[in-house]
């Protein structure tokens, strides 16, 4: 099959889509695909898979991030019309190639993907439209509040007030753990909301809860074996991704029929979003033994401690059986 893996670009989670697409595009090369890669930052050049730098591992501070252009964005059309591949494999975290724009250029250009349809990449992509439909599909998701403005005096105390602390403050469209903080003391507010403000996005707060910290993988319609997270230090911030300072447990013991309540929650809610492909959901599960929801990834990491593949080895598969199985997926669907 002829495939273009498409990653990079400017978003603030370009470090790890270059090491996703590392690692995807050498195993389909090695599954004998015909691979050819474009970095969206360079929208006019395609790459073979022999010439492509990828660059290094991600780096421990998340890059600064810079929205495409809209002539950057023409220019990826053209090039991915000249290039007429069979398959569009979505490395692109962050940005054009998650909040649902590739895949409807894609569409517009009758190119299939590998990730899921622009209606439902955007809807999770937006983290508060997201959680609002869980509220309407009756999955647990923790409280929050989103901040489409500039906080008024006094609106931030009245938030904590309702949202308790700890509160969890993390960019609405950004994934990888970019830009989040964990606030414990009301004072340190404003500087966490600034944050999320320096890299192009509106604030999203939301109530910390206590406890596990789980993820669920969604292989073309089937769950995988829930992965727990535990950072050694601190919480799973973005430097305890990429630096090492995490371990992590794939199978899960969980008490009870926990999960199986996660795995039946994240094939609602991905078959409701109507996602496709290779997904992630994370979740939370408090000392009482309640889950709660916080987001749905439809590019999750694929990199050498990114969790999906951690998942699809405790079913089995090797990294190379894990894509083999989602084209299997994707050509079935």
């Amino acid at each position: 099959m002829h495939i273009l893996v498409i990653y990079g670009g400017e978003s603030g989670e370009r470090d790890v889509s270059c090491a996703t697409a590392r690692a995807c595009a050498t195993h389909l090369g090695a599954l004998g695909h015909e691979v050819v890669t474009l970095d969206a930052a360079l929208p006019g050049r395609l790459q073979v898979l022999a010439d492509t730098d990828f660059g290094g591992p991600p780096r421990t501070e998340a890059p600064q991030p810079r929205e495409l252009t809209g002539d950057e964005v023409l220019q990826l059309g053209r090039t991915l019309k000249e290039c007429a591949p069979q398959l569009v494999y979505n490395c692109l975290h962050g940005g054009v190639g998650e909040d649902g724009r590739l895949a409807a250029l894609c569409s517009m250009l009758g190119l299939a993907i590998s990730s899921s349809p622009f209606a439902a990449a955007g809807i999770a992509m937006d983290k508060d439209f997201s959680k609002r439909m869980m509220r309407l599909l009756g999955v647990p998701t923790a409280d929050w509040c989103f901040l489409e403005h500039d906080p008024q005096p006094g609106e931030l105390d009245g938030l904590v007030e309702r949202l308790g602390l700890p509160l969890i403050v993390k960019p609405n469209t950004l994934g990888s753990s970019v830009g989040i903080s964990r606030v414990e003391h009301a004072a340190d507010l404003p500087a966490a909301v600034a944050l999320v403000r320096t890299l192009n996005d509106r604030p999203l707060l939301e109530t910390f809860v206590p406890g596990r910290e789980l993820t669920c993988g969604w292989l073309v319609g089937r769950t995988l074996p829930l992965v727990e997270i535990r950072a050694r230090d601190g919480w799973y911030d973005y430097q305890h991704k990429y630096s090492g300072g995490t371990d992590y447990h794939c199978p899960v013991e969980l008490p009870g029929t926990l999960a199986a309540e996660i795995a039946a929650y994240t094939e609602k809610l991905n078959t409701h979003l109507g996602c496709a492909g290779i997904t992630r959901t994370d979740w939370r599960l408090d000392p009482e033994g309640r889950v709660f929801c916080l987001e749905v990834n439809t590019v999750p990491g694929m990199t050498a401690t990114s969790l999906v593949p951690k998942a699809a080895a405790a079913a089995g598969m090797d990294f190379s059986a894990l894509l083999a199985a989602h084209l299997d997926g994707l050509a079935r669907s």
